[in-house]
């Protein structure tokens, strides 16, 4: 089963005609990965690399990597970062890589509203002379190396306040469904959502919702963390019909936190794995300017 899933898997795409956006468990801390309006909305520069490693006793498993760097600048208002994520799955490999940037406008004493573009390329590799078909003679099968590099663009708005965030956004605006295939990524949907529930000075409750939709499917990922005195969190996730996600973060110093999760599967078909690793290294640094609005983002609770 474990040859012969990994092969099931790599044809996935050609049936389902293109390919999704990677998939991380730390969402909540890296919400600019998919929504260039939240780059910069802290009084940090944030720095972030998380490694993903999924699918854990299966040949060939997918394994993503990304970096991310986002600061706000005060001479201009705004945000911005730059965004690298590079994934493998059998023998394809993916690159995307972007710049960010964001507009934030101040709409009361406690709140931000946020407006970002981002624009970079992706670029695609597949090696289709090790695919195996089970029709040998699929018209629309890919049996030699290919490369496809395109331009990719992305939008999205974020509104921040003290306590509270929420944002909508769209990657591979330039692509829709129909144009789609499985070397070029279609277009997707996010809206999310976090809240901070002060229990005392030590204890805070921390509620997050992203809904992530492409064409007609989509999926839910309902995510509760505990925080201890800013230092330890402890977070579970709920992937809706797929997956629960157990998290645990430490702040190793006020600049470095660290976090790890893993990805219990909750498929009963879902035999061939055992799950899926994830960590994330996060650096806080001071901002080259601070934000005039002085707005705690709950991305950093």
């Amino acid at each position: 089963m474990k040859k012969i899933a990994p092969i099931l898997f790599l044809l996935l795409p050609y049936f389902t005609v293109a390919q999704n956006d990677m998939q991380f468990s730390h969402f909540m801390y890296n919400e600019n990965m998919f929504n260039p309006a939240a780059t910069g909305n802290t009084d940090k520069t944030i720095a972030s690399i998380v490694a993903r490693q999924q699918w854990i006793g299966v040949d060939h498993p997918p394994s993503t990597q990304f970096l991310n760097a986002h600061t706000y600048i005060g001479k201009i208002k705004g945000g911005i970062g730059l965004t690298a994520i590079n994934d493998r799955i059998g023998f394809e490999n993916t690159l995307n890589l972007k710049i960010n940037f964001a507009y934030h406008s101040r709409i009361s004493k406690s709140a931000t509203l946020s407006g970002g573009l981002s624009a970079g390329f992706i670029n695609k590799k597949l090696d289709g002379s090790k695919l195996v078909y089970e029709q040998g003679s699929d018209p629309q099968a890919i049996v030699n190396a290919t490369n496809a590099f395109t331009p990719d663009f992305g939008l999205g708005i974020e509104f921040n306040a003290s306590n509270i965030t929420a944002g909508l956004s769209s990657t591979h605006i330039n692509r829709g469904l129909k144009n789609a295939t499985v070397l070029l990524n279609p277009r997707h949907y996010f809206l999310y959502g976090k809240y901070k529930i002060t229990i005392d000075n030590d204890f805070s409750i921390n509620p997050a919702l992203l809904v992530k939709r492409i064409g007609s499917i989509s999926q839910f990922e309902l995510n509760t963390t505990a925080k201890y005195k800013e230092k330890i969190s402890l977070g579970i996730t709920y992937r809706i019909k797929e997956s629960v996600v157990g998290l645990i973060g430490v702040c190793v110093t006020d600049a470095i936190f660290i976090s790890y999760s893993y990805d219990f599967n909750v498929k009963p078909e879902n035999t061939y794995s055992t799950g899926s690793h994830e960590i994330m290294l996060q650096a806080r640094l001071n901002a080259f300017s601070s934000k005039k609005q002085n707005i705690k983002s709950v991305r950093f609770f």
